[in-house]
């Protein structure tokens, strides 16, 4: 995968890497500046960057104990890429275990991302379960690299399977992994299975969906069920599961190459068909 850096006016390059859009700046009162992404025009902000952007933000404000497992987001308003996003931290609660917060990414005066999470102390000795096992397809040394927008993903490899599910476009199912080592730190890590969970789309597999088009994502939620490290291969499995009323939803989970699942994941999307630029969400 060969990136290029694009140069702001002041001289300073945009990222190529997770680790680099992870990497936030602190501002006063809980409030954290993510730098642009794109100089080259204006597009849209992948939705995981900013996801995983909010949950970095919400992480530098808890005790060092205590790390993300869940996040529960809305996307409002299609962000720019060009410009810098604010993310603005509120301390809900922090308890005995748990620590609650919510975090605002704001553009121009405008929320383009909101989210709650919440980060727990870890306990080892709790009774593990795994309902199902992970599906049975080939490992990612196997298979060839699948070709990614990087200007939206950066670093992020994909491999794709077989599938014996019929898709359309966007791959259900596939092994992804980030290149450059983040950081070693839990939370991190967990921005970087955040980042990873918002790439493709289990609507995919819906009825109808070659006339639908885009899907722009209203809500999205990850549960982070055990430690898991970005930097290696994780396989994606993602499924629809009802479209109606101009939405549709899909869930998925994630798995190591071990075949543990470490993280869930669900999330709602337009589903409808081509509309005027005029007609807003």
């Amino acid at each position: 995968m060969s990136l290029t850096r694009e140069v702001f006016d002041g001289g300073q390059l945009t990222p190529t890497t997770v680790a680099e859009v992870l990497a936030i700046r602190a501002l006063p009162h809980d409030r954290f500046q993510a730098d642009p992404v794109s100089v080259t025009g204006r597009r849209t902000i992948y939705g995981g960057q900013v996801a995983a952007q909010a949950l970095r933000a919400a992480s530098l404000t808890v005790p060092e104990d205590r790390v993300a497992h869940s996040i529960h987001g809305y996307f409002l308003l299609a962000g720019d890429a060009s410009a810098p996003v604010e993310l603005r931290v509120e301390r809900d609660r922090d308890g005995g275990r748990y620590s609650g917060r919510r975090v605002t990414a704001v553009q121009n005066d405008g929320v383009i991302f909101s989210m709650s999470c919440s980060f727990s102390r870890s306990k080892p000795e709790a009774p593990e379960f795994q309902a199902g096992e992970a599906p049975r397809v080939q490992p990612p040394d196997d298979l060839e690299t699948h070709q990614l927008n990087a200007s939206r993903t950066f670093d992020v490899e994909a491999r794709v399977p077989e599938d014996p599910e019929p898709w359309y476009r966007w791959p259900a199912r596939m092994w992804l992994r980030i290149r450059e080592p983040l950081v070693d730190d839990p939370n991190v890590r967990a921005c970087g299975l955040v980042f990873l969970s918002d790439l493709c789309t289990g609507l995919s597999r819906a009825p109808q969906i070659e006339q639908v088009g885009l899907l722009p994502s209203v809500d999205h939620a990850v549960w982070l069920h055990r430690r898991a490290y970005p930097n290696d291969w994780l396989l994606i499995d993602l499924n629809a599961v009802v479209t109606a009323g101009g939405r549709g939803m899909y869930t998925g989970q994630m798995y190591d190459a071990g075949g543990m699942l470490v993280a869930s994941l669900a999330q709602e999307s337009l589903f409808d068909y081509p509309r005027s630029h005029s007609e807003k969400r």
